[in-house]
């Protein structure tokens, strides 16, 4: 009977790991597309288990457990050894939390102490039953929210301190798994387990407490970035007037020459000049009027950045910004953004005729809608979900800021309450955005 308990347990959990493997890997259909492999690593798992479990000492079996369990699944889903790692110790820390769990509250109802709980069948099976499904129904909900936990990004570099907080914690968990094999003899053993679940818990928290500064820490780096891609736009922006400066101190310096020769048709040379150049100055400076003057300030200059790279720059502002209530610097940041991603997107195929980027505000059911679009390359349909990930970037050169723009987009327009929406077909890709118009005082 105790085969068979043995055999059925270890055979659940060689599932529950596969079933975090296929979550945290993004392996959707890893156990159906593999199931020779699937059912070759059970096999050997339960194996190993049972093995173990009746021929090495209860101190060291679940380090044992721990190393070949490691290995084994590194070779058998042909991964390395760092991504079984992970798998395995955030399917450790799932264990020892339930189980720990499950014999707190077991002791504390029943009045019983860990010997009973392990010794007497009873007790034995209601901790059992209760701990693998409490292990199943937590597998489960990572499975069905895997979408979310793919975005910490656990095997890449933006995710390296998930990672280690996961392997951290299931070290912790290995170290309590082994001491609490070893504390039979301990007379007051319900107090000693209550106080290792307790040291547990406390750890847990210390580890969140500092993924939480780890998060701040990356969303200060990230307004960081966001600030210093304004501070380009200004510099971009006294460039410009300091060539315009310069232009029109040439243009002056050429009309006071022309009056000083003081020739008979001066005033017609002089008249000539000034219609010449005119048309020159229409078309490498415009004002656009937003209703912001910051905003405006910044799209007169994209547009000065446009006409020299003979790209069409439509702006129509049937509703001016100061129709809705936002952070004046994250305004600036998610059209700078926005509209600097559509000039890449020229950048990266140059073959395009009649280049065309266009921003259009309007207003709609008490909502106002900005669209920036431009006729580039479609973003492919299979990383439009993904285009507003944290770290995620479709450039192809390697940079540290790449990966932020459009996640630090997203969250800005969040803190202000509105929504984004990205729409790409092979025609054209545009980005609409969603915000509450003021309050109309009464």
């Amino acid at each position: 009977m105790d085969v068979i308990k043995e055999i059925v347990l270890d055979s659940i959990e060689s599932f529950l790991l596969l079933g975090i493997f296929q979550t945290l890997y993004n392996k959707k259909k890893f156990i159906i597309q593999n199931k020779l492999k699937s059912i070759l690593f059970c096999t050997l798992f339960v194996f190993i288990t049972y093995w173990s479990t009746f021929h090495i000492i209860n101190i060291y079996h679940s380090l044992i457990i721990t190393l070949v369990g490691i290995l084994l699944l590194a070779y058998i889903t042909r991964t390395r050894i760092y991504i079984s790692a992970v798998v395995f110790f955030l399917f450790l820390i799932i264990i020892s939390i339930t189980e720990y769990f499950t014999e707190t509250i077991e002791m504390l109802v029943f009045n019983v102490d860990l010997n009973q709980i392990f010794l007497n069948p009873k007790y034995s099976v209601i901790f059992i039953v209760t701990s693998k499904i409490l292990q199943i129904i937590i597998v489960l909900l990572f499975f069905k929210f895997r979408t979310y936990f793919t975005k910490f990004k656990l095997f890449e570099k933006e995710g390296i301190l998930f990672s280690n907080l996961i392997i951290q914690m299931g070290i912790f968990g290995l170290f309590v798994f082994s001491i609490n094999f070893g504390i039979f003899n301990i007379k007051n053993i319900k107090l000693f387990n209550f106080v290792i679940f307790i040291v547990y818990f406390i750890f847990l928290l210390l580890q969140l407490n500092e993924l939480k500064e780890y998060r701040r820490f990356v969303n200060i780096e990230a307004r960081y970035k966001i600030q210093e891609h304004q501070i380009k736009n200004m510099e971009e922006m006294l460039s410009i007037i300091r060539q315009e400066k310069h232009d029109f101190a040439n243009h002056i310096n050429v009309i006071w020459g022309l009056c000083s020769l003081n020739k008979p048709n001066a005033v017609e040379q002089i008249k000539k000049y000034v219609i010449g150049i005119s048309g020159t100055l229409h078309s490498s400076f415009k004002y656009i009027d937003t209703g912001n003057d910051c905003l405006s300030a910044l799209l007169s200059i994209k547009n000065s950045y446009a006409v020299k790279n003979n790209i069409n720059f439509n702006v129509i502002i049937d509703e001016p910004f100061s129709s809705i209530e936002i952070n004046e610097n994250d305004l600036i940041s998610i059209i700078s953004n926005l509209v600097d991603n559509a000039f890449e997107a020229f950048q990266l195929k140059s073959n395009i005729e009649n280049k065309e980027i266009s921003i259009e505000t309007f207003s709609e059911s008490n909502k106002f809608f900005i669209e920036i679009s431009n006729n580039g390359d479609m973003i492919p349909e299979d990383i439009q979900d993904k285009i507003f990930d944290r770290g995620f970037s479709t450039k192809t050169k390697k940079s540290q800021d790449h990966g932020f723009g459009l996640y630090i987009i997203k969250q800005l327009i969040k803190q202000n309450n509105g929504n984004i929406f990205l729409e790409s077909t092979p025609e054209r890709t545009k980005f609409m955005i969603e915000f509450k118009m003021k309050e109309l005082n009464k």
